[in-house]
């Protein structure tokens, strides 16, 4: 019985690390983005929230970032809706000057309404092409803004001058 206990945690460990695994690389409109960079999120420094990896066209530009990217985050906790949309709106206001935030506010609430409570496991993909900005959860797209400026301000929560976790911008931009 005590082998049996042992070999279901095994599996129930692996199959959550094998769903963990961020690619290489992701295929976006026939363009390829390389993952340059992979790190753990903690919070207060000891609180596993989850992973990050940053895709780009060209991660030799890092610490710069190109037009076509994409953020992803697999999450160790759970989060509700609103802690997106408030952690989202808050930092932008602190990283954008007011006439900034105020040309994007309209366009990012609308895109910020399609957030959803993730659950341990879960995926968000933060994406910016050519097309715009999309929010995608577990591979699919719940939020679309045809905005470059929203798509490139966005980015802000985690690469402005007062990102969300100092550790993880300098993890991502830098590895």
């Amino acid at each position: 019985m005590k082998q049996l206990s042992v070999a279901v945690c095994l599996m129930w460990f692996s199959a959550f690390v094998n769903a963990e695994v961020l690619p290489s690389s992701i295929e976006i409109n026939k363009k390829t983005l390389q993952q340059c960079s992979k790190t753990e999120i903690k919070a207060l420094l000891f609180v596993d929230v989850g992973r990050a990896a940053l895709f780009t066209s060209d991660c030799g530009k890092l610490p710069d970032l190109t037009s076509e990217r994409q953020l992803s985050f697999i999450y160790h906790r759970e989060f509700e809706a609103d802690d997106f949309i408030e952690a989202s709106e808050t930092l932008l206001q602190r990283n954008l000057s007011q006439d900034e935030y105020k040309a994007i506010e309209s366009e990012l609430t609308l895109f910020n309404k399609s957030y959803q409570a993730v659950s341990v496991g879960d995926r968000y993909d933060i994406r910016l092409t050519a097309e715009g900005l999309s929010l995608i959860k577990n591979g699919t797209v719940i939020s679309h803004s045809k905005s470059t400026l929203l798509g490139n301000q966005y980015y802000q929560i985690w690469f402005g001058n007062k990102p969300f976790n100092s550790k993880l911008k300098q993890a991502l931009l830098n590895p």
